[in-house]
């Protein structure tokens, strides 16, 4: 049975208490209604009214924590009071703390279903703010941060900010699924924009339509301003670069582009490249080579102005204005010396095909030394630290032929050669004409010696081995050649003087008087014929003795041979 007190408005005190206490006290068996005579069945007290509240006990924060500690009354959990400061509200005690109702700010709360935002932000300050800021989430589950801004030099900075982030960000998506275009933002503006149809990031900035959808490239990457990167798996960093109808190209730098291009890389600033695993550098310079599939050998140009251009590919040039001239196979490198002449336009360009240019018009060095500039450096262990010479050939500026080290005072072992030895051996060498094999006999045809018969010849001088079997040092054929040309100077110079003596004696014979010297010739007439008398003496006495031992000889071999018969005979009647 339930039990109901109505109450008018303007009955007196007295009769409130009355009520109230005869209410209170039929709480325990039945609803209790102020303001109604039928209170619900399931609470202990409904109130009623259009016109006043409820006004529980009303305490200040000192007093709501002397209730805490009272020894006496201490608080329920349940009990529920207003708090009139320090963050004034309706506080209940939950047996451990007094908990604020009704404005925790959703802290501490574990959502129990999905939140519809209905169309508006969250905001992380004031409500009005979400004008220019804040977080959307539409209904196509599109996340937004921001907005529109509302005048053009609006400087808020209202954004995304990720601070301390120790863990990965990630983002996932299938490349050629869904839209094409699922942001529908197009034209100028700066944005970071991860596309996911494309699975391509931009960041920066552009002026036109550069970042459109259509102008993407699949896993393609673009940062800085005005970038565009059409071609598939490419990568552009700077501003105003162009990759197009290619892919597996990286540029960096400032205005370049390339086109028709695979796997290539430009970096610098106004450089042009075509074709394939090109490399271009510097400043206006420009790889071309043949687009097609059946050439992947590379070309470069770094530099200033550089060109390599060919119809196929493999081309390579290097500097200021070198340039190989629409021939493949070549290499070209150019020096600066154009800058600080009358001709800055002055390219180093190749003449034909599989061709070496270069141009340095302060010579060259080559060096087969550890050693290039003789203060020790790679010297051998244990040499005391003499260091090594260094050693090489040399080209200086405006030579046409090549200098090598030949100072006395870096060389040891000095060994004196014996020019007539050298010539003597030069004299047994096979000397002739010749061809390479394989080389045409018709236009490479050579003069000189073999290298077996140089290095049997000069390959020992006492102290060590000079040269190889197989091919000969231009050096040491030099030195040979000196040394044979010194022999023959000292043997030129004997054969002067013996002729400048024989033509003084001509000329004193000439010098003499007639008469002298017709008796001089009749005195060296009769000498000749007393010699001439003498010689046939000589020769007469030589035939009598050759006859006396003729006619001896012819005797004794007479008696032997009549000996010989009387002992035949003897031997003949002893046998009988």
């Amino acid at each position: 049975m339930k039990h109901a007190l109505s109450f008018a408005p303007r009955w007196q005190l007295l009769a409130l208490l009355v009520a109230a206490t005869f209410g209170m006290a039929h709480a325990q068996t039945g609803a209790v209604g102020i303001g109604t005579t039928t209170p619900d069945a399931s609470a202990a007290l409904e109130i009623r009214s259009t016109s006043q509240g409820l006004l529980l006990p009303r305490l200040s924060l000192a007093q709501r924590d002397a209730l805490t500690v009272s020894a006496t009354a201490p608080p329920v959990p349940g009990l529920v009071i207003y708090q009139t400061d320090n963050t004034p509200g309706l506080y209940a005690y939950d047996g451990t703390a007094w908990v604020r109702l009704g404005a925790d700010n959703l802290g501490n709360h574990t959502a129990t279903q999905n939140l519809n935002l209905n169309g508006n932000k969250l905001m992380g300050g004031p409500t009005a703010r979400a004008i220019r800021g804040g977080l959307r989430l539409d209904g196509n589950g599109l996340l937004t941060v921001g907005a529109t801004r509302v005048h053009p030099d609006s400087t808020t900075t209202y954004g995304v900010r990720l601070l301390d982030m120790d863990q990965d960000f990630v983002i996932t998506s299938k490349n050629l699924r869904g839209r094409i275009n699922p942001f529908n933002v197009s034209g100028a503006g700066d944005r970071v924009m991860w596309q996911s149809y494309n699975s391509s990031f931009f960041a920066g900035g552009v002026s036109g339509n550069r970042w459109d959808y259509n102008h993407v490239g699949r896993y393609s990457a673009a940062f800085g301003f005005d970038n565009e990167v059409r071609g598939d798996y490419s990568a552009a960093f700077g501003g105003n670069n162009w990759v197009r109808f290619g892919q597996y190209n990286l540029i960096t730098g400032y205005n370049n582009y390339g086109q028709l291009c695979d796997g290539g890389f430009m970096t610098g600033r106004n450089n042009i490249m075509r074709g394939y695993n090109g490399f271009v550098g510097g400043f206006e310079s420009k790889v071309q080579s043949n687009s097609s599939t059946d050439f992947f050998v590379p070309s470069l140009a770094f530099g200033y102005r550089c060109q390599a251009r060919t119809s196929t590919s493999n081309a390579y040039a290097l500097g200021y204005y070198a340039r190989t001239a629409s021939y493949e196979g070549c290499f070209v490198l150019a020096d600066f010396s154009p800058y600080r002449t009358d001709y800055p336009a002055d390219s180093l360009t190749s003449s034909a095909r599989n061709e070496f240019s270069a141009r340095f018009a302060g010579g060259y060095r080559l060096f087969t030394t550890v050693a290039t500039n003789g203060r020790n450096n790679g010297a051998p262990v244990g040499n005391g630290g003499a260091g090594m010479t260094p050693v090489g050939a040399f080209l200086a500026p405006g030579a046409s032929a090549w200098s090598t080290l030949s100072d006395s005072t870096r060389k040891e072992r000095v060994v004196l050669a014996d020019g007539n030895r050298f010539l003597e051996r030069i004299g047994r060498m096979r000397l002739g004409s010749w061809n390479y094999k394989g080389q045409s006999p018709d236009t490479m045809r050579h003069y000189g010696p073999m290298a077996q018969d140089f290095y049997a010849a000069f390959g020992h001088d006492g102290v060590g081995s000079v040269g190889e079997k197989t091919t000969i040092n231009q050096a040491d054929f030099d030195g040979v050649n000196l040394i044979a040309i010194q022999a023959l100077y000292r043997q030129v110079q004997e054969l002067k003087a013996a002729n400048s003596r024989l033509a003084q004696q001509l000329q004193q014979l000439q010098a003499a008087p007639a008469a002298p010297r017709r008796a001089a010739r009749a005195a060296e007439l009769a000498g000749l014929r007393r010699q001439n008398a003498a010689l046939q003496a000589q020769a007469a006495a030589a035939t009598a003795e050759a006859a006396r031992a003729q006619a001896q000889a012819t005797a004794t071999f007479e008696t032997f041979e009549a000996r010989l018969r009387r002992l035949e005979a003897t031997g003949g009647q002893a046998q009988r």
